[in-house]
């Protein structure tokens, strides 16, 4: 999956490559087209009983939809913590020991 990609593009990818349209897809998992649109542009995820005839009709399982569900989550996250000097002197009143971005504790 070279850059990761996310929930939607990898259902999409993985039904164009079985050539269903999204009709298709619909009918074989008992949803409505817009559902497996909103799902393609990461509008949403499916439920757990979705999920699962989801993975049945692409083929993959339910551990590896999982994994890319998790992982897109996880890209998505600001992992970039902005901590203000307040913050900061607040943790350490409390006996905090805060490292700072450069590696230094102050």
């Amino acid at each position: 999956m070279g850059d990761r990609e996310s929930f939607g593009h990898y259902i999409a990818v993985r039904r164009k490559h079985m050539r269903m349209t999204q009709e298709d897809m619909a009918e074989k998992i008992g949803v409505s087209k817009s559902a497996i649109a909103k799902w393609e542009v990461d509008g949403g995820l499916p439920d757990r009983d979705n999920l699962k005839r989801l993975a049945e009709v692409i083929n993959v399982s339910v551990d590896d939809l999982h994994r890319v569900i998790d992982h897109a989550e996880l890209e998505d996250a600001d992992l970039k913590v902005n901590i203000t000097p307040e913050v900061i002197a607040t943790l350490e009143s409390y006996g905090y020991k805060v490292i700072r971005p450069n590696g230094r504790e102050d």
